[in-house]
């Protein structure tokens, strides 16, 4: 089981990496939290590196940020995949709707700006569906795998605050990602 979750966070690698370099994006800020929070911290700026394409999209077609019956989706989804791998259904709600509206502010940090005049992104055309999505998929078994692993203390979640702090995040967003 182990050699499997290995082998699946490589190839999550591979495919973000892959995803990176054929849109043209930034790549998510990589931190050295001490142990099995290094683990999380790293899915969860991977996921919120994600959010800025999101954004993207949703700004070209000005699509609203907030899709409450896509969250409610993702979220049921998300904790169902959770339950079935082991992680407690209440931890993973809690968990997974935070990551949801650390992703919705972050894409609303980034429309307000974008909208105000700010440098746009030179990334090339990208799909929700066909693009983003399948890459947030595995994200999120990625996550599962992270949040199993994960010493749920006062220490752990300071690590986790420390690390979106120092990736540059805003502290509304930490609060957003970390309030689980």
């Amino acid at each position: 089981m182990q050699m499997f979750s290995r082998v699946r966070a490589i190839a999550i690698v591979l495919l973000t990496a892959t995803f990176v370099a054929n849109t043209g994006c930034s790549t998510a800020p990589v931190v050295n939290p001490p142990g099995e929070v290094a683990g999380l911290a790293n899915a969860m700026l991977r996921r919120l590196a994600i959010a800025d394409q999101v954004a993207w999209v949703k700004f070209q077609s000005s699509a609203p940020v907030l899709d409450a019956a896509r969250e409610q989706q993702v979220l049921a989804q998300a904790v169902s995949a959770a339950t079935k791998a082991g992680v407690d259904p209440n931890l993973a709600s809690r968990f997974f709707a935070a990551q949801i509206l650390a992703s919705r502010t972050r894409q609303e940090q980034l429309i307000r700006v974008w909208s105000r005049g700010g440098t746009l992104p030179t990334w090339g055309p990208l799909s929700l569906k066909d693009d983003i999505r399948p890459v947030l998929d595995q994200l999120t078994i990625e996550l599962i795998d992270a949040l199993k692993l994960f010493p749920d203390s006062a220490s752990s979640r300071n690590a986790l605050v420390a690390a979106l702090r120092e990736a540059g995040y805003t502290n509304s967003l930490v609060r957003a990602a970390t309030r689980f």
